[in-house]
């Protein structure tokens, strides 16, 4: 069994300005259409939730930021889509909290 975990911080500020460049480098096509009536604290998280992921799957695989994909579920908790061949994403769970000021994620793979 191989276990791994991920944390990642961020400034929800960063996200105040609507940055369609940035966010096409950051979101995938699904996540961007989804996206056009979230706040900024939430964009963070999903942003965190990202980070956290590659930081956990970095000694197994480098996953890029498109590659991962954060949603929520209809029950409300996220859950992310990965593009990976040696990751499921059933693998991973993920979760997402959030300030004023501050979004932060964790990320933890479980892979048997």
């Amino acid at each position: 069994m191989y276990f791994n975990i991920g944390i990642d911080i961020e400034q929800v500020s960063r996200f105040k300005k609507r940055d369609n460049r940035l966010f096409e480098k950051i979101f995938s096509k699904k996540e961007l259409k989804k996206m056009k009536n979230y706040n900024a604290q939430h964009l963070a998280g999903i942003f965190s939730a990202k980070e956290a992921i590659i930081k956990a799957c970095n000694p197994i695989e480098k996953l890029k930021l498109k590659e991962i994909e954060i949603f929520n579920r209809k029950e409300g908790h996220p859950h992310a889509i990965i593009k990976s061949k040696a990751i499921r994403a059933r693998d991973l769970k993920i979760s997402i909290s959030h300030s004023k000021d501050y979004a932060v994620a964790f990320a933890i793979l479980s892979i048997k």
